[in-house]
């Protein structure tokens, strides 16, 4: 991580529970420059809501706001079992939205941070659905509207969105996670 501004509401210590979940989120803000930095910004200021995400992504930095091992106020119900990736752009965008140049940056960006999470917290390669979050202890890939209807009743938020798409995505983690090959051995022969 290059840059890290501290959110000025979290916590507290992430209990020694695994973590299970790797939350996604949109930020509800414009797809630029500077996006990630700028919410970063947002979360940490007085004026600051009682929200906060581990991580902030546009499509030339990732800005982490919360330690890992604490608690970000990101989605209820799944904030101390979560780690939460806040992305430029908005819940309301459709699939060629999420096709652009930008986004598809970002989303690269974005996989091969998600890719180490999953990795280091043994998190599987599995996309959750709000029927999957009722039972506890499940463990996967989700977004902020599958824990708002399957853990608050359906109030909340509706991100990523109902066109994010989640299988290029998951595809973009998984080969982040793929173990490279080794290199051809050198060849004997001048061509």
């Amino acid at each position: 991580m290059s840059l890290f501004i501290q959110a000025r509401n979290c916590g507290p210590v992430r209990p020694a529970d695994p973590v299970n979940l790797i939350v996604i989120h949109t930020m509800e803000a414009p797809e630029k420059p500077n996006t990630a930095k700028n919410v970063a910004m947002w979360f940490a200021s007085a004026q600051a809501p009682q929200a906060s995400a581990h991580y902030c992504i546009d499509a030339e930095e990732i800005v982490q706001c919360v330690l890992e091992t604490v608690v970000a106020w990101a989605a209820p119900g799944a904030n101390k079992e979560g780690i939460h990736l806040e992305h430029a752009g908005y819940a309301k965008q459709s699939a060629s939205d999420w096709s652009d140049a930008y986004s598809t940056r970002m989303l690269e960006r974005s996989a091969a941070l998600a890719a180490d999470i999953a990795r280091r917290h043994q998190v599987p390669l599995v996309r959750l659905t709000a029927a999957d979050l009722r039972t506890p202890g499940v463990r996967g890939f989700t977004g902020h509207v599958d824990v708002t209807n399957g853990r608050n009743g359906g109030k909340g938020h509706t991100d990523p969105g109902v066109d994010f798409p989640w299988d290029r995505y998951l595809e973009l983690i998984s080969n982040f996670l793929r173990p490279t090959d080794p290199p051809p051995p050198p060849s004997d022969e001048i061509a």
